[in-house]
Protein backbone atom coordinates (compact mmCIF):
# COMPACT_ATOMS: atom_id res chain seq x y z
CA UNK A 1 0.00 0.00 0.00
CA UNK A 2 1.78 2.75 -0.51
CA UNK A 3 1.59 6.42 1.21
CA UNK A 4 -0.93 8.41 -1.16
CA UNK A 5 -3.57 4.83 -0.40
CA UNK A 6 -2.94 4.78 3.22
CA UNK A 7 -5.86 6.01 5.02
CA UNK A 8 -5.31 9.63 6.92
CA UNK A 9 -5.64 7.70 10.57
CA UNK A 10 -2.06 6.09 9.07
CA UNK A 11 -0.41 8.32 8.34
CA UNK A 12 -1.04 10.60 11.31
CA UNK A 13 -0.23 7.62 13.58
CA UNK A 14 3.35 7.10 11.19
CA UNK A 15 3.86 10.86 11.87
CA UNK A 16 2.76 10.95 15.64
CA UNK A 17 5.76 7.71 15.98
CA UNK A 18 8.21 9.89 14.30
CA UNK A 19 7.45 12.65 16.69
CA UNK A 20 7.72 10.21 19.68
CA UNK A 21 10.49 8.52 18.28
CA UNK A 22 12.43 11.79 17.51
CA UNK A 23 11.66 13.06 20.94
CA UNK A 24 12.93 9.95 23.10
CA UNK A 25 16.29 9.47 21.67
CA UNK A 26 17.21 13.27 21.57
CA UNK A 27 15.75 13.86 25.39
CA UNK A 28 16.29 10.85 27.12
CA UNK A 29 19.98 9.77 27.74
CA UNK A 30 20.14 5.56 28.16
CA UNK A 31 19.36 4.51 31.30
CA UNK A 32 16.68 7.63 31.56
CA UNK A 33 12.68 7.61 32.80
CA UNK A 34 10.69 8.95 30.19
CA UNK A 35 7.61 10.38 31.58
CA UNK A 36 3.85 8.41 31.58
CA UNK A 37 2.35 8.46 28.30
CA UNK A 38 -0.23 10.69 29.23
CA UNK A 39 2.28 13.20 30.58
CA UNK A 40 4.52 12.53 27.11
CA UNK A 41 1.42 12.98 25.36
CA UNK A 42 0.59 16.39 26.47
CA UNK A 43 4.28 17.13 26.47
CA UNK A 44 3.96 16.44 22.77
CA UNK A 45 0.49 17.57 22.10
CA UNK A 46 -0.65 14.72 20.45
CA UNK A 47 -3.21 12.20 21.41
CA UNK A 48 -2.39 9.26 24.00
CA UNK A 49 -3.61 6.37 21.85
CA UNK A 50 -0.61 7.60 19.58
CA UNK A 51 2.08 8.22 21.80
CA UNK A 52 1.22 5.02 23.34
CA UNK A 53 1.28 4.09 19.25
CA UNK A 54 4.87 4.99 19.28
CA UNK A 55 6.39 4.06 22.32
CA UNK A 56 5.09 0.49 21.22
CA UNK A 57 7.06 1.02 18.20
CA UNK A 58 10.29 1.94 20.11
CA UNK A 59 9.87 -0.92 22.37
CA UNK A 60 9.79 -3.69 19.20
CA UNK A 61 12.85 -1.38 17.89
CA UNK A 62 14.79 -2.86 21.35
CA UNK A 63 15.14 1.77 22.21
CA UNK A 64 12.81 1.47 25.26
CA UNK A 65 11.44 -1.11 27.55
CA UNK A 66 7.81 -0.85 28.58
CA UNK A 67 5.93 -2.96 30.70
CA UNK A 68 8.68 -3.34 33.58
CA UNK A 69 6.54 -2.49 36.40
CA UNK A 70 7.58 1.08 36.29
CA UNK A 71 7.91 3.87 33.98
CA UNK A 72 9.25 3.03 30.64
CA UNK A 73 13.56 3.50 30.31
CA UNK A 74 15.37 4.40 27.68
CA UNK A 75 18.03 1.61 26.41
CA UNK A 76 21.66 2.53 25.49
CA UNK A 77 22.38 1.21 21.77
CA UNK A 78 24.45 -1.48 22.88
CA UNK A 79 22.18 -2.65 25.67
CA UNK A 80 19.34 -5.77 24.89
CA UNK A 81 16.41 -5.79 25.48
CA UNK A 82 15.42 -7.46 29.43
CA UNK A 83 12.95 -9.60 27.44
CA UNK A 84 15.86 -10.36 25.47
CA UNK A 85 18.09 -12.08 27.38
CA UNK A 86 16.69 -15.44 28.15
CA UNK A 87 16.71 -16.11 24.09
CA UNK A 88 20.12 -14.45 23.89
CA UNK A 89 21.61 -16.57 26.61
CA UNK A 90 20.07 -19.54 25.34
CA UNK A 91 21.81 -18.97 21.66
CA UNK A 92 24.92 -18.79 22.51
CA UNK A 93 25.22 -21.68 25.68
CA UNK A 94 23.43 -23.73 22.17
CA UNK A 95 26.37 -22.53 19.97
CA UNK A 96 28.77 -22.99 22.33
CA UNK A 97 27.84 -26.68 23.19
CA UNK A 98 27.69 -27.38 19.40
CA UNK A 99 23.67 -27.19 19.12
CA UNK A 100 24.07 -24.65 16.81
CA UNK A 101 26.78 -25.18 14.20
CA UNK A 102 28.71 -22.73 11.73
CA UNK A 103 26.56 -22.49 8.65
CA UNK A 104 22.91 -23.23 10.79
CA UNK A 105 20.16 -21.30 10.45
CA UNK A 106 18.66 -20.40 13.81
CA UNK A 107 14.86 -21.67 14.02
CA UNK A 108 13.53 -18.62 14.89
CA UNK A 109 9.51 -19.77 14.92
CA UNK A 110 10.88 -22.29 17.17
CA UNK A 111 12.65 -20.33 19.64
CA UNK A 112 9.83 -17.72 19.85
CA UNK A 113 7.69 -20.12 21.05
CA UNK A 114 9.75 -21.47 23.58
CA UNK A 115 10.83 -18.10 24.56
CA UNK A 116 7.30 -16.47 24.84
CA UNK A 117 8.50 -13.54 22.10
CA UNK A 118 6.54 -12.43 19.26
CA UNK A 119 8.29 -12.52 15.75
CA UNK A 120 9.00 -9.12 15.85
CA UNK A 121 10.52 -9.59 19.71
CA UNK A 122 12.84 -12.54 18.35
CA UNK A 123 14.09 -10.57 15.36
CA UNK A 124 14.67 -7.48 17.73
CA UNK A 125 16.76 -9.94 20.21
CA UNK A 126 18.21 -11.17 16.68
CA UNK A 127 19.62 -7.66 15.41
CA UNK A 128 21.54 -7.90 18.98
CA UNK A 129 23.08 -11.12 18.41
CA UNK A 130 23.94 -9.91 15.52
CA UNK A 131 25.17 -6.72 16.24
CA UNK A 132 27.58 -8.47 18.74
CA UNK A 133 28.59 -10.52 16.15
CA UNK A 134 27.31 -14.02 17.84
CA UNK A 135 24.69 -14.70 14.51
CA UNK A 136 24.82 -13.21 11.05
CA UNK A 137 21.73 -12.16 8.84
CA UNK A 138 22.17 -14.15 5.48
CA UNK A 139 19.86 -12.89 2.85
CA UNK A 140 20.60 -15.88 0.21
CA UNK A 141 21.46 -18.17 3.26
CA UNK A 142 21.61 -22.18 2.07
CA UNK A 143 18.13 -22.60 3.77
CA UNK A 144 17.11 -19.30 2.52
CA UNK A 145 16.99 -15.38 4.14
CA UNK A 146 17.51 -15.37 8.02
CA UNK A 147 19.89 -15.48 11.24
CA UNK A 148 22.70 -17.91 10.77
CA UNK A 149 25.74 -19.22 13.03
CA UNK A 150 29.31 -17.95 11.58
CA UNK A 151 32.11 -19.78 10.64
CA UNK A 152 35.36 -19.26 12.41
CA UNK A 153 36.10 -16.57 15.13
CA UNK A 154 33.42 -14.51 14.25
CA UNK A 155 31.16 -17.87 15.63
CA UNK A 156 33.16 -17.81 18.75
CA UNK A 157 31.24 -16.38 21.96
CA UNK A 158 33.03 -15.01 24.65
Amino acid sequence: MSAATRPESMRILDRACVIVHQHVTTVYPPGAPLPRTKHLALALRLPVKHVHQGLLRLDSLGEIVLHTGNVPVRLGTREPHPRDRGLHGAVRDRIRAGHYRPGTALPTGLLGEEFGLLPHHVQRALRFLTMEKTLRFEEDGAYGPGHYVPAGPMGAVA
